[in-house]
Order: structure tokens, then C-alpha cells, then sequence
């Protein structure tokens, strides 16, 4: 896990004109360049990598177009690991060339991937840049994406599907693959014109393309494949081998029924196998995987039989708190430090309790009661605290003392002062414990951030 900010400010990339322009003036080798650039920064900044801890409240966000789990988790996570998506912009500039041959065989119109790179790298900058500060105090951290990794090592590779009916049964538990075969659909398609429409055939003919549908499934999958015949043309110098590619029908229902099988076994092996990348890279960083795909939060009950795994997640209604900007939660976390710590450390006990919990009406009291606890009683029982310390503060001694006071004074032993020294600094002392206790307190940081907000309006 890595702040990116030193790599990418120096980069080309960090241009505001270029961000402005979509980067319509860089073309493919410059922002491969740049991208290689910012690849070879990072590796140089592996050694001031952030340290790995276990925390239930450190979140691992796998795939960028799940971005919107983020913000919600700004103020009550130690820390969100989100994927570096200038790796992945990387990997696949590296594979435009196998991807347009790739198009050569679907009748669609010319598809402009160099472009649709750019945006995703303009919206990743945009990002960067108005998380600038969240990032730069480690609120927000990145980390390169294995799942990525084989999703482009399998993209790149000419791959034979196994047939093999329990095929699935042997990589992974046999309620998993179960689970899968209850929520995959397969139908036969066939493309019209050349706008890359598609309509449904009849379940008895054996068409050159079929659709691949994982019910509740929000995360990324092979949802298509075509029929094709490979003939091995010649083997390069380079060790690499050039084949010809053609596109074809099954001659029979027996070659129909092996090739889907086939097909299928491919699309739900691979998308397995990015989630366990996904569940053990989030393990290895110490931190809790998020994921908003009802399918795999099925696979994860399935996976975690003993309860250990999975964790549900904590919903807390803070009325107070709606609608945060970027900027005052970056202020919440680093002027109300000792506060926000606190109340991260009350959100991790309730966090805990949830998971112990037995039922739904469980999980809603243990809800309720942290909601109680930090917006409801703590909010009056800080309010008083304030009041009590207040008074004590004007009868002792001026509150706006205490600092120089006890940095000229140090902590004498008390039988060395004056009876009249010994009251004042005791009373300082008491002062400045009080002091501590309210900004320590885990609704503190409520109360400040809600009265502000008022004096603004």
C-alpha cells in the first residue's frame, strides 16, 4: 500500500491542461511512456510503503467502478486501500494490439480503445487530485490489483476450455460450484448488421455465439464467447507462435453442448479465481475486502462456514454528519485527532459485538445503542463535561495560561513551590486533565464539526 502522490505529481499525467484536454494531445507511445514513468516511481517508493496491521475498520475496495463504497467510509475508516488504476491503464495499452485483432471477428464499429484508456486515466487524475489531501495524510492508499494481473496474463494467453461436466467441483467447494450453476443462464445469440446489435435464437439451433448471465452478479465476468477454429501458422524466432483465427459454427449438438460447457467452465473458474485474488490480497493488507455483488457475498458465506471470514457490514446513522465535503472530513480527522479515534474505537467495539450477534433484531439494537452513544447521550454528557470545565477553568485560573504555564514550568515537585505556586499549577493541571478528557471524548469531534457547519449558514 502505497501513497502514489510523489510518483504522479511529477509526472506528465498531473498536468492540468492535459486532464482538461482528456489527454487528446498524448498519443499511444507518449502515455505508455508516462505510464511506464509513473510503474518505475512507484518501485522506487516500495521502501516508504505504508506498514501492514490488522484492523476491522481498514477497508480493501477491489475494482474503481465500485468507487462510490468509498466515501461513505471516509470518516469512520482507519484507512481505504483502493487499486491503482494507472496499473491497470498499463496493462491494457500493453494489450491493444490482441484486442483489435480480437474485434476483427464481431461485427461491430470501430472501437476506440486508446480513448476509452484516457478516460478511465482522466477520471482516475480526478480523483487523485480532489482526494489530494485525504490521500496525502494516508486516509486513502493504493495498492496494484493481482486480480488485474491475471485478468491480463489471461487475455493475453490462448487458453482450451475443459469440457469436463465436474470440472468446477474440482477447483473450488462443491456448494460454490453448485451456487454458480444455479445462477448462470446461457442463451444463444446471433449479431445483426454491424452496430453490434444481438437478438436471442431458439434453443434448438446451434449458433457461433452464446451469452453468458451470473444472476446477482455486479462484479466483472466473460459474459460472451465465440466458436472459433485456431490453425497453428508458423513459430516465431521469438518463441511466440502465429495461428489463424476463424469464426465457425458447432457441426453437431454433441460439439455445441462441449463447447458451452466449456465456455461456462471458463467464465465461472476465472471469476472465482479473481475473488480469491481479491479475499487474499485484502488479507494480506489487514483489512476487510468491500464488495457491493450479491453473488460474491454468497460466495463468501459459502467460503466461511465458521464465521471467520465475512464480516456484515455496520450501517450508522449519524444525523449530524450528512453530506461532509472532502475538505471538512480531512479537517474532522486531523484537528479532532484524539476525538475521531476515539470514536473509530467505539465504532470497532460495536463493529465486533455485530459480528457476534445472533439475528437481524440483534444487529439493529447494537445499531441503535452505538447511535445512542455517540450522537444522543454523548452529545449531553460532553455538553456537560464542557460546562463543569468551563466554570472550573474561570474560578481557577485563565484557561489561555495553561500551555505557557506548564512549558516554563515543566512538573517541580510540589513541596519546592510557594503554597500560593503550588494551587495555581494544580489548578492548571486539572484544567489541562479536563481539557483532555473532552477532546478525547468520541462525540467531540461531532459537536465542533455540527456547530461550525451552523456559524457557516
Amino acid at each position: 500500500m502505497y501513497n502514489n502522490l510523489p510518483a504522479l505529481t511529477d509526472n506528465i499525467l498531473w498536468d492540468k491542461n492535459l486532464i482538461s484536454s482528456d489527454y487528446a494531445n498524448l498519443d499511444e507511445d507518449a502515455l505508455g511512456a508516462a505510464l511506464q514513468s509513473y510503474s518505475e516511481a512507484i518501485k522506487a517508493l516500495k521502501g516508504k510503503w505504508y506498514p501492514l496491521h490488522d484492523s476491522p475498520l481498514k477497508f480493501w475496495i477491489a475494482r474503481h467502478d465500485q468507487l462510490t463504497l468509498y466515501r461513505p467510509g471516509l470518516l469512520s475508516a482507519e484507512q481505504i486501500i483502493l487499486t491503482d488504476e494507472l496499473e491497470e491503464a498499463a496493462l491494457r495499452l500493453n494489450r491493444v494490439g490482441m484486442a483489435a485483432a480480437v474485434d476483427r471477428l464481431v461485427q461491430n464499429r470501430d472501437t476506440d480503445r486508446l480513448k476509452d484508456i484516457k478516460m478511465g486515466v482522466v477520471r482516475f487524475l480526478r480523483f487523485v487530485r480532489e482526494n489530494f489531501s485525504l490521500i496525502q495524510a494516508g486516509f486513502i492508499a493504493f495498492s496494484p490489483s493481482v486480480s488485474s494481473q491475471l485478468e491480463h496474463q489471461r487475455k493475453t494467453q490462448l487458453l482450451a476450455d475443459n469440457s469436463e461436466r465436474h470440472f468446477l467441483q474440482g477447483v473450488m467447494p462443491q456448494e460454490i460450484a453448485q451456487l454458480y450453476e444455479r445462477s448462470l443462464r446461457i442463451r444463444g445469440i446471433e449479431r445483426i448488421g454491424s452496430e453490434g446489435h444481438i437478438r436471442y435464437v431458439s434453443e434448438k439451433a446451434l449458433p457461433g455465439e452464446i451469452s453468458l448471465e451470473l444472476r446477482d452478479c455486479f462484479s466483472s465476468y466473460t459474459n460472451g464467447h465465440m466458436f472459433q477454429n485456431i490453425r497453428p501458422v508458423r513459430e516465431n524466432e521469438d518463441g511466440t507462435l502465429t495461428v489463424e483465427i476463424t469464426r465457425g459454427r458447432p457441426g453437431s449438438r454433441a460439439s455445441f453442448n462441449r463447447w458451452v460447457q466449456g465456455a461456462s467452465n471458463r467464465s465461472i473458474y476465472f471469476h472465482y479465481r479473481g475473488l480469491l485474488a481479491d479475499i487474499g490480497q485484502s488479507s494480506e493488507a489487514g483489512a476487510s475486502l468491500v464488495t457491493r455483488c450479491p453473488l460474491q457475498g454468497k460466495i463468501l458465506q459459502k467460503l466461511d462456514a465458521s464465521g471467520r471470514l465475512s464480516r456484515r457490514m455496520l450501517e450508522i446513522e449519524v444525523p449530524f454528519l450528512k453530506d461532509l465535503s472532502l475538505e471538512e472530513i480531512f479537517r474532522i480527522r486531523t484537528d479532532y485527532e484524539p476525538s475521531v479515534t476515539a470514536y473509530r474505537r467505539s465504532l470497532r467495539e460495536c463493529a465486533l459485538a455485530i459480528e457476534q450477534a445472533s439475528g437481524p433484531e440483534e444487529i439493529l439494537q447494537l445499531q441503535m445503542r452505538f447511535q445512542e452513544r455517540i450522537a444522543d447521550e454523548g452529545l449531553e454528557d460532553l455538553k456537560q463535561k464542557l460546562s463543569d470545565w468551563k466554570r472550573q477553568s474561570i474560578q481557577d485560573t485563565a484557561l489561555l495560561a495553561v500551555p505557557a504555564v506548564l512549558g516554563y514550568m515543566g512538573a517541580p515537585a510540589f513541596s519546592t513551590l510557594a503554597t500560593g505556586a503550588a494551587s495555581l499549577l494544580q489548578a492548571v493541571l486539572g484544567a489541562r486533565r479536563s481539557h483532555r478528557e473532552i477532546t478525547r471524548h468520541p462525540s467531540w469531534f461531532l459537536l465542533r464539526t455540527t456547530n461550525s457547519r451552523i456559524l457557516k449558514r
